[in-house]
């Protein structure tokens, strides 16, 4: 994304070129992400004349660690330049006073100047310019001389904002007429000790006091506080606004800070408690939660072009299949005449085609072989009902021939699938694969078939989501959407993934999904609003073909979760016989087992089964015991009135169903109620 890059240069430059209006930014020692940052949030500071608010956006929550420094030196600065302008230090009898390490109290003031006096009885007459060589200090009066010293704060302001040399130390306030309120984590101050400017540590260079919860204050400097940092923001209101303190902003860090107290910001703006409010976090908020909103949303393209994380572009391994795209052409072109011919539509049929694409068969023996089985069973049962209502939705109740070529010709593409093993293949490829990254309901079966020594680790798509790891090879066997490639792409780890060329094109319409996302944030009017730069897209982005619109068009609606891809609306129940034991076992296909398998036993579902496995089944008598449980316990007599109602339900519609002389003429009649009533 080339534009992205221009776009993203032609800020920096802008930002360093604002910044270095006002103070020394070479001397910060930011980083292009933080240096625009600091710009970003110095314009939405600096706009409180015009009570605009502001929320920058980062898709990833770790990387609100990336805006403390530049929140902390920004409000510091552009706080410091204004209590510079507009001194309001005023010198008054009582005030604790402190010049290189010696203190010294006001005791007398006149209109000539004042009378001051040290350790050991040492008395001074400044007069009002000399006194303000002088650090007005929150600390008590104390003879010795005072550990803690004022010169990172004075040596710090002077070289960032340039002060001049004759000047230097004579006029910086130490009381503040403007001060803000920042609420993050405790930990920022941990953070702060160890941040260094020029080898020297600047935690000491700013005036801030922590406020606990109970209230407790902690100054970091012992002198008023420019700037307050509070945990949460019901602290920040308890201790600080409904304090009548006068605070012109706050800036909110970490999206757990800010996401549950909207109400409560839009209050005390409206109040005029504060002039305006900047957020900075992981979580979105709708325009009208807070009055005036702007936004910033930064993208992952432009975190990845600042190197924000190490990242390895995505492996696409396509693999040709052309029988099952012949047969695959065959069920689309089918299924496109008979929509036009009847006018009804089909589409939902095209879910179960879906499905079969990361399915991997490693060979004719291999248990995975039963996800092909139960995806004819599912299109046998459900796909048929799909059909039989687009049919009785327009009249049409003689579809059965045509039902008859839908399932051939997905049956067809089953048992081509069978016969497939053109990923696998690429699987055997790699030298070594750290996670495999397969179905959850069958990561059992594919730890057992799948060659340890080059394949060392089975995951489920939660797990790979939980993934603390970086530089591992990951092989992902199909694709299964939008939301797939966003956990996938900037990834720390080396992602491959297997595709049909369906998929492929599936993927790459995905990833220009993600570039059009990309370019109407970029292009968003709040940004320009903010930081006074427009983005102009120069790079066209293609559009998909009509198959891989209609087998896919579906997956980011239902947001497709790859651990349970084939999840389907019923379920089969199975038939079970034993050796040497007539009786036939009813189970449902979803129920677990206990398996022996290669002398050890684990749990497998039951449509997971083939012929020859040795099982071991529990009774689920459970049910009934919490079943009298329920009764023994139903003391107001809840429960009883829902199974009396339960009953009533069941009689009424079994009296209904009598009128009918099948379950397809009850369909019928429902159907046609349905149409009478809209």
């Amino acid at each position: 994304m080339k534009d992205v890059k221009k776009y993203i240069e032609i800020l920096k430059e802008f930002a360093e070129r604002k910044l270095k209006s006002h103070f020394q930014i070479d001397k910060l020692d930011l980083d292009n992400f933080e240096t625009i940052n600091s710009y970003l949030i110095y314009q939405t500071i600096k706009e409180n004349k015009k009570q605009k608010n502001t929320l920058i956006y980062v898709p990833d929550k770790e990387t609100k660690s990336q805006f403390y420094v530049p929140a902390i030196f920004t409000l510091a600065l552009y706080n410091f330049i204004d209590n510079y302008i507009d001194d309001s230090t005023s010198y008054e009898v009582g005030d604790i006073l402190q010049e290189d390490g010696n203190r010294y109290e006001i005791i007398k003031k006149t209109e000539k100047g004042f009378t001051i006096k040290g350790g050991n009885s040492i008395f001074k007459y400044p007069n009002f310019n000399q006194i303000k060589r002088y650090t007005i200090t929150t600390a008590d009066f104390n003879a010795r001389r005072a550990k803690l010293k004022f010169d990172i704060y004075k040596e710090f302001f002077s070289d960032i904002l340039n002060i001049e040399s004759q000047k230097k130390y004579l006029n910086l306030p130490s009381k503040f007429k403007y001060k803000s309120v920042i609420v993050t984590d405790k930990s920022i101050v941990d953070e702060l000790k160890q941040h260094t400017l020029e080898n020297r540590n600047i935690h000491k260079a700013f005036p801030f006091q922590y406020i606990a919860k109970s209230g407790k204050r902690t100054d970091n400097l012992p002198m008023d506080p420019m700037i307050f940092m509070v945990n949460d923001y019901e602290t920040a209101r308890k201790h600080i606004l409904d304090k009548g303190i006068k605070v012109r902003n706050i800036t909110i860090i970490g999206s757990n800070k800010y996401k549950d107290h909207h109400r409560e910001i839009s209050d005390d703006l409206n109040n005029k408690k504060i002039e305006n409010c900047l957020m900075i976090g992981s979580s979105d908020m709708s325009e009208n939660s807070i009055p005036n909103l702007l936004k910033w949303k930064w993208t992952l393209p432009e975190l990845d072009f600042f190197n924000y994380f190490t990242t390895y572009p995505i492996n696409k391994i396509e693999v040709e299949n052309d029988e099952f795209s012949k047969h695959l052409q065959n069920f689309d072109s089918l299924l496109a005449q008979i929509e036009n011919e009847y006018g009804i539509g089909l589409k939902e049929l095209y879910r179960f085609v879906r499905n079969l694409f990361p399915i991997i068969i490693p060979s004719n023996e291999s248990r995975l072989i039963t996800q092909l089985d139960n995806s004819l069973v599912y299109f046998e049962k459900e796909g048929q009902d799909i059909v039989e209502t687009a049919f009785y939705e327009i009249d049409e109740y003689d579809y059965e021939e045509i039902w008859d070529e839908i399932l051939k010709a997905y049956s067809n593409l089953v048992t081509c699938k069978k016969c497939s093993q053109a990923k696998f293949k690429k699987l055997q490829e790699f030298y070594r694969i750290d996670y495999l990254v397969a179905p959850k309901e069958y990561l059992g079966i594919w730890d057992e078939e799948v060659n340890k020594d080059k394949i060392r680790n089975v995951i489920s798509f939660k797990d790979f989501e939980s993934l603390d790891t970086a530089n591992k090879t990951i092989v992902f066997l199909g694709f299964f959407g939008y939301n797939h490639l966003k956990s996938m792409i900037y990834n720390p780890n080396k992602i491959n993934i297997i595709l049909y060329p369906q998929e492929k094109e599936h993927f790459d319409s995905s990833l220009n999904k993600l570039r059009r996302e990309t370019y109407f944030e970029l292009k968003n009017s709040d940004r320009t609003a903010i930081s006074g730069i427009s983005f102009k897209e120069t790079e066209k982005i293609e559009n998909i073909s009509d198959l891989i619109s209609r087998l896919f068009e579906q997956d980011d609606k239902a947001k497709i979760n790859p651990d349970y891809s084939d999840v389907n609306c019923s379920n089969i129940v199975k038939e079970i016989t034993f050796e040497n034991d007539p009786d036939i076992l009813e189970l449902d296909e979803n129920k677990t087992v206990l398996l022996k398998i290669n002398q050890k036993e684990r749990f497998e579902k039951v449509k997971n089964l083939t012929i020859g496995d040795k099982i071991r089944v529990y009774d689920n008598s459970s049910k009934e015991e919490l079943y009298q449980v329920a009764l023994e316990y139903d003391t107001d007599g809840e429960f009883t009135r829902i199974e009396e109602f339960s009953r009533l339900w069941k009689s009424e519609l079994n009296k209904y169903f009598k009128e009918f002389n099948s379950l397809t003429e009850l369909h019928k009649s429902l159907v046609k109620w349905k149409k009478r009533s809209k």
